[in-house]
């Protein structure tokens, strides 16, 4: 990482500014610029005292959220727990040590409230279909589709699905008491337990949504089927479907364990432009991150490459962006 823009993640830091992603940078370089004059200088013992704390609390939240027994259902909240808990524990282990062990005992720093909401999660399925599912829903899947006649996967909440063609096995999101079936298309299903209503939205394709074997109706982009889950009745409307999927396309992101292209052809979509790769190695490659909704195309960027070992160019004339990896060092030793 640079220097000066770890320096600047610092001052936001300390000045409770820091986004989610910024603070997972700057924890995870922490400890490679602890002995650095012009940081040591810019932390008091207070300061200090702080990011211990702050950091100490962390691990220990999570320690106790992955220690809760699994579950087969994938739930945003626990799964995220999950994950940064692993995270902390193997990254930060010598920042930790490093700290605890030069500060003084003090009274414990009052939790910083929640900045915003927590990020929906990016999901890749094995076919290479797509899904965003909104924070607290769940999504049930299979970790393979070989074999089986269909593509069925089981949601409570919401989720806005991007779903890779595949004419002779057809997709089916069940919500519910509802079924929507696709070969290949974009939608969006909410069902919110506790609401009346379930809302089926295209914005690709055709979907066909059915009640007990009862096909309810088909519809196209710019068309949405209600569901009444007590009168146990549908209407079918003309709507505008961007309205019904801005939060896809605008929250807070997660992506757990991705590959580099994966994520890239997300952001094409989100951010409107272009993304090659210069090589294959940097495509394959998997990482976990937060995407923080409020940052820009760039940092969005430098996160991915940062954590895997790439850079990227901007070709102004042809508004494409290519994503390369680094050049590999070569290293000699002498006996």
């Amino acid at each position: 990482m640079d220097k000066q823009y770890f320096l600047e993640l610092l001052h936001k830091y300390l000045n409770d500014k820091a986004t989610d992603v910024e603070q997972q940078f700057l924890i995870k370089y922490y400890d490679l610029f602890l002995t650095e004059p012009d940081v040591i200088a810019l932390l008091s013992d207070e300061q200090k005292e702080k990011l211990k704390k702050e950091i100490n609390a962390s691990i220990w939240q999570n320690i106790d959220a992955a220690s809760a027994p699994g579950k087969k259902v994938l739930t945003i909240n626990t799964r995220f727990l999950k994950i940064a808990a692993a995270a902390v524990l193997i990254g930060f282990c010598a920042t930790i040590f490093l700290v605890l062990r030069t500060q003084p005992e003090r009274k414990p720093v009052q939790p910083v409230a929640a900045r915003k909401q927590k990020p929906d999660l990016f999901i890749l399925l094995a076919d290479g279909s797509k899904v965003i599912l909104s924070y607290g829903s769940k999504l049930s899947y299979p970790s393979s589709f070989n074999g089986r006649t269909k593509r069925e996967v089981y949601l409570q909440g919401e989720a806005f699905f991007d779903i890779k063609h595949i004419d002779s096995k057809p997709f089916v999101v069940h919500t519910g008491k509802l079924e929507t079936t696709v070969l290949g298309t974009a939608f969006n299903v909410k069902d919110i337990p506790g609401d009346k209503t379930i809302t089926v939205t295209v914005t690709r394709g055709r979907v066909k949504v059915s009640d007990n074997n009862k096909v309810l109706g088909i519809i196209i982009p710019n068309q949405q089927i209600t569901y009444d889950k007590v009168q146990l009745n549908a209407t079918q409307n003309r709507i505008n479907a961007s309205l019904y999927t801005t939060w896809a396309e605008k929250d807070d992101l997660y992506f757990e364990d991705v590959t580099v292209e994966a994520a890239a052809r997300l952001l094409e979509a989100r951010r409107k432009v272009k993304i090659e790769f210069a090589d294959e190695l940097v495509k394959s490659k998997r990482f976990t991150a937060t995407f923080d909704k409020s940052e820009s195309l760039d940092k969005e960027l430098k996160i991915i490459c940062e954590f895997n070992d790439a850079t990227y160019s901007y070709d102004k004339e042809k508004t494409t962006i290519t994503i390369k990896s680094k050049p590999q060092t070569n290293q000699t030793s002498n006996l």
